[in-house]
Order: C-alpha cells, then sequence, then structure tokens
C-alpha cells in the first residue's frame, strides 16, 4: 500500500512549516490564543497523518497554494476556519466573510464533491473500526456541536482554501486509490493512529474497545 502514497516527506516538513506560521497567526486580531496553537508536536502529528496520505502531485500544488497565499498576505489557515464556522457559528462567519478570498463556483462546487466522497468513505471506515470512531470527529455536519465539529465541516473549510489544481490533483488520486480497494479516509485514519503508536488501525480498535 505504501507505494500508492507518494508525497515527499522533505516537502511534508515544509508545507507544515508554511502551516505552522499560518496556524500561529489565527487569532492574532484578538489577542487571544487556543492552547492547540503552543502544541506543535500535535499539529505536526495531525498534519503529517493528513499529508501522508496524499499524492506527491497534490501536496505539491498545495505547497504552491500556501506559498502564493502567503505572498498575497492571505492567512489559508485562518480562511479555513472562518470557511468552518458557516456550519458552526453563523453569525461570526458573517461578520468575518469580508476576510475570506472566496473560491469561483466551479471550483467550490469541486470542492464539495470531494468532501462528500471522503464523508461517504469515512462512514464506511468507522463502521469497520467503530470503537475508534468513539474518540474522533463526528462525521456529519448535522452533529456539530459544543465546539465539536464533524468531519464534514472541517474537510469542507478545508478544501475552500484549495486551488482548483489541488483538488483535481487530490480527487484524481482518490480515484486512483479506490481503483485498487484503497480508501483514503481509512489511509488518513490510519496514519493518526500510528501518531499515537499503535501499528494498525485494528489494534487502535481493539484497544479503543477496552477504554469504554
Amino acid at each position: 500500500m505504501d507505494t500508492l502514497f507518494t508525497a515527499d516527506q522533505a516537502l511534508i516538513d515544509k508545507v507544515i512549516d508554511k502551516e505552522w506560521i499560518m496556524f500561529q497567526r489565527v487569532n492574532e486580531e484578538s489577542g487571544s490564543r487556543a492552547s492547540c496553537q503552543e502544541d506543535r508536536h500535535t499539529f505536526n502529528g495531525m498534519r503529517r497523518a493528513q499529508f501522508e496520505a496524499w499524492s506527491q502531485e497534490a501536496l505539491e500544488s498545495y505547497f504552491n497554494d500556501l506559498t502564493l497565499a502567503a505572498l498575497a498576505g492571505r492567512n489559508l489557515l485562518k480562511e479555513k476556519y472562518i470557511h468552518m464556522m458557516k456550519a458552526t457559528a453563523p453569525a461570526d462567519y458573517e461578520l468575518l466573510l469580508p476576510q475570506v478570498a472566496m473560491p469561483t463556483a466551479e471550483t467550490a462546487a469541486l470542492a464539495s464533491r470531494l468532501s462528500n466522497k471522503i464523508v461517504e468513505q469515512a462512514k464506511e471506515v468507522h463502521g469497520k473500526y467503530a470503537q475508534v470512531a468513539k474518540f474522533g470527529r463526528p462525521i456529519d455536519a448535522s452533529q456539530d456541536n459544543n465546539g465539536e465539529t464533524s468531519i464534514e465541516t472541517y474537510q469542507m473549510g478545508e478544501m475552500l482554501t484549495y486551488s482548483k489544481k489541488t483538488l483535481v490533483a487530490l480527487s484524481l488520486h482518490i480515484e486512483a486509490l479506490e481503483k485498487v480497494g484503497v480508501l483514503f479516509a481509512q489511509a488518513l485514519l490510519e496514519n493518526t493512529v500510528k501518531f499515537y503508536n499503535y501499528n494498525s488501525l485494528a489494534e487502535a480498535d481493539a484497544a479503543a474497545g477496552t477504554m469504554l
């Protein structure tokens, strides 16, 4: 399976470094900082879990997105969280929306289709690894509550910050994985549990069952 995931580790490091800089500036206007902004270790682990499931082409395109955004004075991490507020905090979303560079209708539609595909895959994966799933995000946006953000809302918020080129590359990668029976959503979750020192999803699921 590893040969299906070709993202270069050095490039992953560069992407995470750029994201971390933007992440540090998410709340700079208010002067308040979230505790996760002090936790570089977990940030690195979670972002690496995602990008190790990408193709090199998708990662290179996203690195370019980050580079161009920084040159234009945009913060893609901040924009991601504002997009998420459309579902989690609609009033704040309306106030902050002028700070977001909105995607074209075509790019937004592509992001929506890709997000929906990942959500459907996540439902299948959560069905197979139900114990691990209980410790993660809920899947559907209808389950956003009390500060807990769903996979659907998070993924859509992030994908709305990607360029069309990045979305196309990621879509092609996910389709290629499907053709050989590999679910992108499962790869993401597998990488995540490995960050927490489990060798596999099956091992993590068995351990999770003893914690409930």
